[in-house]
């Protein structure tokens, strides 16, 4: 008859193993518990047309952060931004980023002083192309002190606002996208139009 004390020794070496494996894990650390702060996120906005690069500020309220701004995280488009360019103040962090000219995603991760999660994201549209846009009435004649809302054609809610006091005025940090202005002068007469921001210069006549 033949012995099954092999199979048996098998049995008990692998359960063994597997105690052991068991017991050798590194114990998983609880998630941290959310801040009571908040993040104010500016330099930037979802709301306005952004330039490709310059400073966004983390402005914390009702906490501190950490003085180690190895626990601040800012990414662009999931890439972090490099330490160096980070400013980390018990309220404030102020970075120097470079952004791709279109829609991107900013978000944060940090701890603050207490060692508590602060997260947030944020969509924003950046560009480096401008429109110069002139204000004419019906017989070309520059009409002074209108005004001009550029407003992102397919995502309304990205608008920026200029003043033409001279019945010209730059429109900067726009994408290559299609952006509708609208011009209104005091006297009640206005213009639109949807154009290109390729297209770099317009003239809106006010009628």
């Amino acid at each position: 008859m033949r012995s099954i004390m092999p199979t048996a020794r098998r049995s008990l070496l692998c359960l063994a193993l597997v105690w052991l494996n068991a017991g050798a894990q590194e114990p998983t650390a609880p998630a941290s518990a959310p801040s009571a702060g908040s993040i104010t996120v500016t330099g930037i906005s979802p709301e306005r047309f952004n330039p490709t690069h310059g400073t966004v500020f983390l402005e914390l309220s009702g906490a501190y952060f950490s003085a180690d701004p190895r626990d601040v995280a800012i990414f662009v488009n999931e890439s972090q931004l490099p330490i160096s360019d980070l400013v980390v103040t018990r309220r404030i962090v102020a970075a120097s980023y470079v952004m791709q000219a279109g829609v991107n995603t900013v978000s944060f991760r940090a701890w603050d002083a207490a060692g508590k999660t602060l997260n947030g994201e944020i969509r924003v549209w950046a560009g480096d192309l401008d429109i110069s846009a002139q204000l004419t009435d019906s017989l070309n004649q520059p009409m002074e002190g209108g005004s001009i809302v550029a407003t992102l054609a397919d995502e309304p809610g990205v608008t920026a606002t200029v003043i033409a006091a001279d019945g010209s005025a730059l429109i900067p940090n726009l994408p290559v996208e299609r952006v509708v202005l609208q011009a209104r002068h005091p006297s009640g007469l206005s213009a639109s139009m949807t154009v290109p921001a390729l297209q770099r210069r317009v003239t809106l006549v006010l009628r």
